[in-house]
């Protein structure tokens, strides 16, 4: 099982999202997944690992909105997982490790090209 390092998850724990490309199932469309927390801390002391909320979202959207710069909404998603109230570090990575088999892959939501 893959597990978040140090720097991930405290990322994760003051509100920065987690996000990487991941191959589309078709050549047509682009697959992105994304994890954040749901109620982040400005302090990484305030906030518990374990009691944490997460969601994940896992989707695949058609390469022209992206390479038009066009805004995507629910509406263009093809393939969406969007899981909600996933508690704990260790239960957000049971999940993402259905999708995603290398979790160093991820980055801050903002290095990667995901329109969400």
């Amino acid at each position: 099982m893959q597990v978040f390092d140090t720097r991930q998850i405290n990322n994760l724990l003051t509100g920065i999202g987690l996000a990487c490309e991941l191959e589309a199932t078709s050549e047509m469309n682009r697959a992105f997944v994304k994890v954040q927390v749901i109620n982040k801390q400005k302090f990484l002391n305030k906030i518990e690992p374990n009691s944490a909320r997460f969601y994940l979202r896992k989707y695949e959207v058609a390469s022209k909105y992206l390479d038009n710069d066009w805004d995507v909404t629910d509406d263009e998603l093809f393939d969406s997982v969007h899981e909600v109230d996933i508690i704990g570090i260790k239960n957000l990575e049971i999940q993402l490790g259905k999708y995603l088999d290398d979790f160093r892959r991820l980055v801050s939501e903002w290095k990667c090209d995901n329109p969400l």
